[in-house]
């Protein structure tokens, strides 16, 4: 992830969604969480395993999960199926360019390394208020 400025709170839009970050690699979670947070999102985590998201996500209901597809060798598959289950927006990062065509089941895929710009564009869509038919 690449950090970037000029996208404060108040042009985010998503002040006050509730997000939970699941990612093994501290550099990308210290980040991801500092911008969730600069764009005024409450963050729950981050955490690294499957267990630990599944207790954070039961405690927290989040609307939204940014969720690794491995975490620490896991894939985390199952635990993307879990949230979606259970009504969690689920957006997949990866540093894999080929990934199981299943994931586009899911609000978004983003490959690593993406922007700020990129994950702010990204969050605003999956975000946006549906359509009630």
């Amino acid at each position: 992830m690449v950090l970037g400025k000029g996208t404060g709170k108040s042009a985010s839009g998503l002040q006050g969604q509730r997000v939970l970050v699941v990612e093994d690699g501290w550099q990308v979670a210290d980040g991801l969480k500092l911008s969730l947070e600069q764009w005024g999102m409450i963050v729950a985590g981050p955490v690294a395993n499957v267990p630990e998201a599944q207790r954070l996500a039961t405690e927290c209901c989040p609307d939204l999960a940014v969720v690794d597809v491995n975490l620490n060798g896991e894939m985390a598959y199952a635990l993307m199926d879990w949230l979606a289950d259970r009504g969690i927006q689920v957006v997949v990062i990866s540093g894999y360019e080929d990934l199981p065509e299943s994931l586009k089941k899911f609000a978004a895929i983003l490959h690593k390394p993406f922007t700020d710009a990129t994950l702010l564009t990204t969050l605003k869509r999956v975000m946006r208020p549906r359509r009630t038919r």
